[in-house]
């Protein structure tokens, strides 16, 4: 019984994750929507909310995937790997380019 209670965590902290997630993009899609076509603001949003999205994607793909014993392994592998390089590119790009405009970084 203890197995089924783990993976009933696991289920349930995933669940949680994907559910945040959302919320999130929702927030992101009302915001971007009532910003002007032509604002960097909207832009940069647009981008965080396809960021957004495809992490939401990898969580709910993990769902289904968790019981298949070899893929459970590779997916929480290679999923983080990924989505650290595909946001740390995301960061690059926005520090990068408010460094490039000789915008001052917080802090």
């Amino acid at each position: 019984m203890d197995v089924l209670n783990f993976f009933a965590h696991v289920v349930r902290d995933l669940l949680i994750f994907v559910g945040v997630c959302f919320a999130l993009l929702v927030i992101f899609l009302i915001v971007v929507v009532r910003l002007p076509r032509d604002n960097p603001l909207r832009q940069l949003l647009a981008e965080l909310c396809r960021h957004l999205a495809v992490t939401l994607a990898a969580g709910a793909v993990a769902i289904p995937i968790e019981p298949i014993p070899g893929l459970d392994v590779a997916y929480d592998t290679v999923v983080p790997l990924a989505l650290l390089y595909y946001w740390g590119r995301f960061a690059w790009r926005v520090f990068g380019h408010s460094r490039a405009k000789g915008i001052r970084q917080p802090g």
